[in-house]
């Protein structure tokens, strides 16, 4: 046999060799001990690398018997298992390639893990001679023509025989001869035809059969002595925005334990990955456990007789699983989908309180969940056009959705916040430098070797879109093996440095170090190298979110309050329109839905990973925010001291919200009342307020169009006004004014315009 025979029969022996050392623990990884202080060391550096990891529902996973966690999407390759790792809270044991358990690195870390070994078929294949076609499609369909190929040699009984860009495999049953063979069944994939039917013919890859038999009986030992099995159904990871088709291997390794062993009580516990920027240094991201999935006893049994009722048992617990990885994942068809959904959750309104990140990707899950059943509809259609033009505003202009509500402040204001930041960049910029310059090379040699990782895995993969799923990967290997490097560099510098230094040149310090051994100022430069950059990581990622927050300000110095005011207002009336609908849509979706119970439904979720530096960088952030409190009551008090204290006049809003962080209010009046807005939302008046909040809220509902000139002529400020309102009396003559006049009652209201609520009287 050629090279593609050569092949497969070396792939069959190392996973054979590989499976075998796994199932009679002979591996590096079978002692626990081994096991905890890897598990503990990657879990510490993949939390170094996130700010935040949430959990969602882990107290769903069995706390004893076999488990098999189904994990999706795979949408970061070597991160994806140690963030379940370290929330699962058992041992778990994963399935991995056997090409990457077959890398030195990788390899030693995926044995000591205890990491199962598995042969893929396309890991192995190998691209034939010559070309293939189909000579005639229709009287002989799988009869498989070669040009230039040698099938004798290369190709048997058994094998596959792959096409270009995914379009399929097919079995290949007999060998005739160099040129010719017959598949096991006729292709009728469009893109496969038109492939094999093209002059000249196509390319292809030998496939070859590989035997998983040592592999399954690995994971029936495993879940046999009551141990965890961690699984990525999709079979490699992607970057896509949906969910690969999931491969049957994990229903078949489910059915065949338990039909060996009716006893054994399995699992399957559908989890999933939620990353909010998966390449991106310190992002966050959640992990989400569903309900477990208990194998069915007659699908057993289906299992048992073989044949098609075999296939067929495989493939309803494939669809149970599948339907149970969707409710824990977010599955849009592309990109643009999901943004058009992320920006329609953020302008959601629930409740007063935020939502935390677990609660955030739930919501987003519903939110893709209703845009789907009801992407037809009218008000649905007018909404995404709202907020497409939103959006394309917010890059015009170069912000953040939640930058825009904190715009609403003047240019005093705004030029005081301003000052006071750029100070705390300043402060937190020198003390961050050192430990920037320091690891400045490893933020540039990761960046490179990331991005070149990604082209190559980009080329290699017909699935991924940017192959933004090995980034993160390939930023914590380098970076765990160049920072150790660096410090050890920086070290013997220090060492030098200290020895060397002519003594006229030396000051108290160094002549104190020169006193110390070369181990002791060795140690010490690790020392030092380490704490600076602790304290780049504490004040640098601060320093990042002042940066971001500073454009905002700087708009609002330039354009003034008054341009930036109608974007904000476009924001509000968006959000309002946004909220209303999806109260009224959503109970049908739901039927426990309750924007009051928004906590309940959603989860609260925890953050189960807390280190250091986010504690740290929290209490540094609180002290940023202390003093823009102060600044701001400065501000409030002397706008206050200089008012003649006529509360009458409308006080516009403008100064009504931080610009910065999200969920920061503060409520002084404004110098000057607001210029009219073009759009129709125009907060009343206090003086307004305090003749509404007379009126019963169903009075104002059912009679809107009798106070909508008698709030016309309060804004206006007219000076009998508001007492001609506190004189009507409730449920009297206004009502009867206002069902003469054809108000409508605004409960049970379907339109646009009949759902507008309160602040919509024009």
């Amino acid at each position: 046999m050629g090279s593609a025979g050569n092949a497969p029969e070396e792939g069959r022996r190392r996973s054979s060799a590989a499976a075998a050392a796994v199932a009679d623990g002979r591996d590096v990884g079978e002692t626990f001990l081994v096991y905890d202080l890897f598990r503990a060391f990657w879990t510490r550096v993949v939390g170094l690398f996130f700010r935040e990891i949430a959990e969602r529902n882990a107290h769903l996973i069995p706390k004893t018997g076999p488990v098999m966690f189904v994990v999706a999407p795979h949408h970061n390759q070597f991160v994806d298992p140690v963030i379940l790792l370290m929330h699962a809270m058992r041992r778990v044991y994963f399935l991995a390639a056997a090409v990457s358990m077959r890398r030195k690195f990788i390899g030693f870390y995926g044995r000591c893990l205890r990491g199962i070994p598995v042969e893929r078929q396309q890991d192995l294949a190998v691209v034939g001679s010559g070309h293939i076609h189909l000579e005639d499609r229709y009287s002989e369909p799988t009869l498989v023509s070669g040009i230039g190929t040698r099938f004798t040699q290369e190709l048997e009984p058994g094998m596959k025989i792959a096409l270009p860009r995914s379009a399929g495999m097919a079995k290949v049953t007999e060998v005739l001869s160099d040129t010719q063979l017959h598949i096991a069944r006729e292709i009728k994939d469009l893109q496969a035809m038109e492939l094999l039917t093209q002059p000249g013919g196509t390319k292809y890859k030998a496939v070859p059969h590989v035997d998983q038999d040592d592999m399954y009986r690995a994971v029936y030992s495993r879940l046999n002595n009551g141990e965890c099995i961690g699984i990525f159904p999709e079979g490699g990871s992607h970057d896509r925005t949906e969910m690969l088709p999931l491969k049957a291997g994990a229903t078949i390794m489910a059915l065949g334990a338990t039909a060996a062993n009716p006893e054994l009580g399995l699992k399957i516990v559908p989890t999933g990955l939620n990353y909010f920027h998966p390449s991106k240094f310190r992002s966050r991201a959640v992990i989400d456990f569903g309900q477990p999935i208990e194998i069915p006893p007659e699908l057993v049994e289906k299992y048992r007789r073989g044949g098609d009722a075999k296939r067929e048992s495989c493939d309803e617990l494939l669809r149970t699983v599948a339907d149970g990885l969707k409710q824990v994942t977010l599955n849009t068809p592309d990109m643009e989908t999901l943004r058009l959904i992320q920006t329609g959750r953020r302008l959601y309104r629930p409740t007063q309180h935020s939502l935390t990140m677990a609660q955030q990707v739930e919501l987003t899950r519903r939110f893709i969940k209703g845009y789907n059943t009801y992407r037809d509809l009218p008000e649905v259609k007018e909404l995404r056009e709202r907020i497409a033009d939103y959006d394309q505003q917010l890059r015009y202009y170069g912000l953040r959705d939640h930058q825009v509500e904190t715009m609403r402040i003047g240019r005093a204001h705004a030029g005081a916040l301003f000052v006071w930041r750029v100070v705390w960049l300043i402060i937190m910029g020198l003390v961050a430098l050192p430990g920037t310059v320091l690891n400045a090379p490893v933020f540039v040699v990761t960046s490179v070797v990331s991005k070149r990782k990604a082209r190559a895995a980009l080329a290699a993969s017909t699935v991924k879109v940017r192959a933004r799923d090995v980034i993160a990967t390939w930023k914590i290997m380098v970076a765990l093996v160049l920072v150790p490097l660096l410090y050890t560099l920086y070290s013997v510098m220090a060492v030098v440095f200290v020895r060397r230094t002519p003594k006229w040149a030396q000051t108290d310090v160094l002549q104190q170090l020169s006193q110390l051994s070369t181990v002791s100022i060795y140690l010490w430069g690790w020392t030092l190298a380490a704490f600076m950059s602790y304290t780049a990581l504490i004040f640098g990622e601060q320093a990042m979110d002042i940066v971001k927050s500073i454009r905002p300000l700087f708009l609002t110095l330039i354009v003034g309050a008054e341009h930036t005011e109608l974007l904000a207002r476009q924001r509000e009336n968006l959000s309002n329109d946004i909220t209303e609908l999806v109260n009224e849509l959503g109970p049908q979706i739901y039927p426990e839905f309750s924007n009051t119970r928004i906590s309940e439904q959603l989860g609260t979720g925890a953050t189960t990973h807390a280190n250091l530096i986010n504690g740290t960088a929290d209490a540094f952030h609180r002290k940023m925010r202390e003093g823009e409190q102060a600044i701001r009551q400065r501000i409030a008090g002397a706008r206050r001291a200089s008012s003649d204290g006529d509360d009458d006049e409308g006080d516009g809003g403008a100064d009504n919200a931080d610009v910065g962080d999200e969920g920061d209010s503060s409520t002084e009046p404004a110098a000057r009342p607001r210029r009219a807005s073009k759009y129709t939302f125009n907060p009343p008046t206090p003086r307004t307020m305090e003749t509404l909040n007379s009126i019963s809220p169903m009075e104002f509902l059912s009679t809107v169009t009798t106070f909508t000139p008698l709030l016309g002529s309060l804004e206006a400020g007219s000076p009998n006004a508001a007492g001609d309102a506190a004189d009507t009396p409730r449920g009297g003559d206004a009502a009867k004014r206002g069902t003469q006049r054809g108000a409508e009652p605004a409960t049970g209201a379907s339109t646009p315009e009949a759902r507008r609520g309160l602040f919509y009287f024009t």
